[in-house]
């Protein structure tokens, strides 16, 4: 039976995080040379390595696909070399887009990038009949001013983004970044040569474990000769066209691979000056003496060869003696002998164009490619010999002079490359910067490769704007410092502290170091809030006591008056003036305090909303008299002054039968002539919600069928309750105190919402009781002070007074809040709590309290 082989199935990991995927995005040199721009994305980072224009397009086309990217999200852009293929369009990216990011270059390629641009204006806007340039000199020098300079082997930090710029070799001041973000490490070679040459050091190993690397491709699986194999070569074609007396036309880019070229020249000419002795060189560019005058500016950033020859004897290499650099043709001989280098090196337009044209036709005159020609271009069509060329004028042009290609081109070859990949051994490879068959054949090379090793590499290619997605799951680490760090913790164990994150990187500190160790000093932040409430600071504080407890109470004195401030939970203070129609509330800003004040607004916004808020309304008084000053009630004000006789602070009744509460009308109240059962009750609803609250006091209370008398029972002992007058009648002084207590809450919880007086005294349970009855004798009155009223007290609920119509409604976050503070204090308090139980047993109680616990 024949055997299927099957592909075995592709495991996908599934990506937990989106920002754990880095995406590689070339916009431009992406199975292409030219526009180099490769967009990197990680972590919410963006990073643009590269930024410049096609030299086979012109105008628009010849940028970067810039459009699949918003120039506002990128961090920082990195220019690698001054070369008009990776920095041109930088001007155009500063000025013209939306980016508002950092720019770099080392100091040599900031140097010579504005002379190379500003020569890209001039030739664009003189060699068209209608200019393209896409910026102008103006553009140039506002964008130059904003890029930054560094140094090789310098570490920068931007926004998280960590960079090193190392030498690659390929033209003066060019470099290789390798870029971090949280722990990924991604080395970018630009374009580098691994050879060292006349002034240039080799590209270097970064010498870190690299997790990608995006390296150029430009020339695939070619070889270069060895290099002095290559200048033999190239010297040999120069003597050939001089001896036939014809002019040797090179053209190249204005500053980069030529001065190497220059050097040999110089150095071959000194050499046989009998031969050679009379024939002129010429370097005919716009930079002209200060593109040279640059060069001799950084000898330092050369290697130790141009360093050695300048510091040994004080000459400046680039000072040549057989060349002439100049800006023009006025002394270039139109036939004889003479070598002539001239930009541009594609010969598109320029001066190198120009000569191109004049030389062309005549047989003894030699064309000598040094360079990489990009496709598209006429440097690289006239390599294979057409027999004409096309003129810019129109027209065409025989072509009779010699065309030879050797290349001088600083990018590495196949050996070199290959050599470098290997030694960074980085598990993702990416390839950019070469054409499409060229990249092809390289990546399936390096694919075959290490397809048998233990190198565990992925090889991508990508076309421009086409995703390369990179999943890096990296494990989050903190470190502890400071407090935290001074136990090792063992196994089981847990911290807690503030974890602080920067830059990817995360540090866990007490909160009391955190301006010690880190550059983050805390703040205390006072907060306020005015809410608008127009009612008594009693009603405030019974529900505010209703869902937080006992609260401290303070008065703040002012021309204005007085300012009652309720303290909550010893952290938000509750300021009620009379005269204002809101509260305020101050606080210091922090998780706790922050909820517990609000909960204190919700509970203040639903006061007024509130059953347990009953409003009463102001009449005449409903209940019967009897005695001189029938049909008449009302009540005179206490005295607030607490060094007064006892008998002057305490309410009077001008009608008999009035029962008097420990309540003080404010000022200006007008209830507080008005009698207590015509304030407190006088209606058959309020007997009603009367009867409720003291059956959850008592367990059983007897309403009439006339809703005016209760009657409750304690053990043996019993009394009546008038419910309009609220006059109690009881043998027993134990029951009467205790039911004159819970009336006095009756009192304070039925008060209207307009009411203004001051607010309730609380009555202490270790206290003699502050009510007053006119028909108990004064020892039976003492008899009960000194008794044990711990029965006496009683949490009462505003639920307590509301029928089951009327639940009391609490807001749910006020709720929360509260039970979140008191669950800090629940140890405390529970501790609390059983001391005052074992106070209270100790304690010698009168006869009459130990009947009534016993009943």
């Amino acid at each position: 039976m024949a055997m299927t082989n099957r592909r075995a199935t592709e495991v996908v990991v599934p990506i937990e995080d989106e920002g754990d995927l880095l995406t590689i995005m070339p916009l431009g040199a992406g199975r292409e040379v030219g526009r180099s721009c490769i967009v990197l994305q990680y972590k919410g980072k963006t990073v643009m390595l590269d930024c410049g224009l096609h030299a086979g397009h012109s105008g628009q086309k010849s940028l970067p696909y810039f459009d699949n990217i918003d120039p506002s999200t990128v961090d920082v852009l990195l220019v690698s070399h001054f070369h008009i293929d990776h920095a041109a369009a930088v001007p155009y990216y500063l000025e013209k887009t939306t980016f508002k990011g950092r720019t770099f270059m080392t100091r040599p390629t900031k140097g010579v990038f504005r002379w190379l641009a500003n020569d890209y204006i001039r030739v664009t806007n003189t060699s068209n009949s209608e200019s393209t340039a896409l910026y102008t000199e103006a553009d140039l020098i506002s964008a130059h001013a904003k890029i930054e300079e560094i140094d090789v082997h310098q570490l920068t930090e931007v926004n998280g983004i960590k960079f090193t710029a190392f030498h690659a070799g390929h033209v003066l001041g060019a470099a290789m970044f390798l870029i971090e973000i949280a722990g990924v490490k991604v080395l970018y070679t630009g374009d580098y040569s691994r050879e060292e040459d006349r002034h240039l050091v080799a590209a270097e190993n970064p010498g870190v474990p690299v997790n990608v690397l995006i390296t150029e491709s430009t020339y695939g699986l070619q070889s270069h000769q060895p290099r002095i194999d290559r200048e033999k070569a190239f010297m040999k074609q120069v003597r050939d066209i001089i001896r036939r007396r014809g002019s040797c036309l090179m053209p190249v880019t204005a500053l980069g691979r030529t001065q190497e070229l220059l050097l040999i020249l110089e150095e071959h000419w000194g050499r046989f000056t009998a031969e050679l002795e009379g024939v002129p060189i010429f370097f005919i560019s716009s930079l002209g003496k200060r593109g040279m005058d640059l060069y001799k500016e950084y000898i330092m950033h050369m290697n130790q060869r141009i360093q050695r020859q300048y510091n040994r004897n004080g000459t400046n290499p680039f000072n040549f003696k057989y060349i002439k650099t100049r800006t023009n043709l006025s002394e270039v001989p139109d036939s004889g002998p003479c070598v002539v280098l001239a930009s541009p090196g594609m010969l598109q337009n320029g001066v190198s164009r120009q000569l191109l044209e004049r030389w062309a036709p005549r047989p003894e005159n030699g064309l000598i490619i040094t360079g990489y020609s990009v496709e598209g271009t006429l440097a690289r069509s006239i390599v294979n010999g057409p027999d004409s060329i096309q003129a810019l004028a129109g027209g065409n042009i025989p072509r009779r002079m010699s065309v030879s290609n050797i290349s001088f081109s600083a990018h590495v070859d196949y050996a070199q490359n290959s050599a470098f990949i290997d030694e960074i051994h980085a598990p993702y490879v990416v390839l950019v910067h070469g054409e499409e068959n060229t990249m092809r054949s390289l990546r399936a090379n390096i694919i075959d490769k290490y397809k048998n090793s233990d190198y565990d590499i992925q090889v991508h290619a990508p076309r421009n704007t086409e995703n390369v997605r990179l999943y890096f799951r990296g494990e989050k680490m903190a470190r502890v410092i400071g407090s935290l760090a001074s136990r090792v913790p063992r196994e089981g164990d847990w911290t807690a502290g503030i974890l602080v994150e920067k830059d990817f990187n995360y540090t866990l500190v007490d909160a009391s170091d955190l301006q010690e160790f880190t550059s983050i000093a805390p703040v205390v932040v006072e907060q306020q809030l005015l809410v608008p409430y127009a009612s008594s600071l009693g009603l405030l504080r019974h529900h505010l006591e209703q869902m937080f407890g006992t609260l401290q109470l303070t008065i703040e004195k002012t021309s204005s008056g007085e300012t009652h401030v309720l303290r909550v939970y010893d952290s938000i203070d509750v300021a009620h003036s009379s005269w204002k129609k809101h509260v305020e509330i101050e606080w210091q800003g922090g998780a706790m305090d922050d909820m517990v004040a609000d909960s204190v607004v919700a509970v203040v916004l639903n006061i007024e909303s509130s059953p347990a808020s009953v409003k009463m309304t102001q009449g005449a008084c409903g209940h019967s008299h009897s005695g001189e000053k029938h049909g008449e009630c009302s009540i005179k004000e206490e005295d607030e002054d607490e060094d007064r006789d006892e008998e002057e602070v305490r309410a009077t009744a001008e009608c008999k039968g009035a029962h008097v509460l420990p309540a003080s009308a404010g000022a200006g109240d007008t209830m507080a002539s008005d009698a207590l059962a015509t304030r407190a009750g006088g209606s058959a609803e309020v007997a009603t919600k009367l009867a409720a609250f003291l059956r959850q006091q008592f367990g059983e209370a007897e309403l009439s069928k006339d809703r005016k008398s209760l009657v409750v029972h304690l053990g043996d002992a019993s009394a009546t309750i008038n419910t309009r007058s609220l006059d109690v009648e009881t043998e027993s002084p134990v029951l009467r105190l205790r039911i004159d207590r819970i009336l006095s809450r009756v009192s304070r919880t039925l008060r209207p919402l307009d009411h203004r007086s001051e607010a309730l005294p609380e009555l202490d349970p270790e206290l003699p009781a502050q009510v007053e009855e006119l028909d108990i004798d004064e020892d039976v009155k003492m008899k009960a002070d000194d008794g044990d009223d711990d029965d006496d007290r009683i949490d009462v609920d505003s639920d307590d007074l509301m029928s089951d119509e009327e639940p009391l409604e609490i807001p749910a976050a006020a709720q929360t809040a509260a039970d979140a503070k008191l669950a800090q204090d629940a140890s405390s308090r529970s501790q609390a709590e059983a001391s005052d139980n074992e106070m209270d047993e100790d304690t010698e109680q009168p006869a009459a309290v130990k009947e009534e616990r016993a009943a």
